[in-house]
């Protein structure tokens, strides 16, 4: 097989696995993928607007308003006044919410951190650096 092949083979198996963590890792924290992936995304872009997350992820309207929904009933996201759309709302990430994201993102860490076990710390380094290289 050529070597282009099973390297993109591979890094199909490494997204599986992460995703795989990223599910097995919040259960306990009772919030949805779907739910993380729009604090973290709220988080890099504060003082979007619902149509941001749904364009983002692909999602109706009603689908991100019910997500809002649940995020603002746990006080992990505030709706702010736009100040030039009365139809709109600013979207903020609040203390609670940035703090069960960093809590999650550990858990998660220490989770995809397995991975790293079988290898020694000049491989780790030369993993990094090989990592580094991609254009992303």
């Amino acid at each position: 097989m050529d070597n282009n092949l099973v390297i993109t083979y591979k890094f199909r198996e490494i997204k599986n696995a992460i995703s795989s963590y990223l599910t097995q890792v919040l259960p306990p924290f009772h919030i949805t993928p779907i739910m993380m992936y729009a604090l973290e995304f709220l988080r890099k872009h504060p003082d979007c607007i619902a149509v941001d997350i749904a364009n983002e992820f692909g999602l109706t309207r009603g689908a991100i308003t019910q997500l809002l929904d649940k995020l603002e009933e746990r006080d992990l996201v505030v709706r702010k006044p736009h100040p030039t759309s009365r139809r709109s709302h600013l979207l903020q990430v609040t203390d609670k919410g940035n703090a069960l994201i960093n809590e999650i993102l550990l858990a998660y860490n220490n989770k995809i951190e397995q991975l790293f076990k079988p290898y020694t710390a000049e491989e780790l380094v030369q993993l990094q650096k090989l990592l580094e290289k991609l254009p992303l």
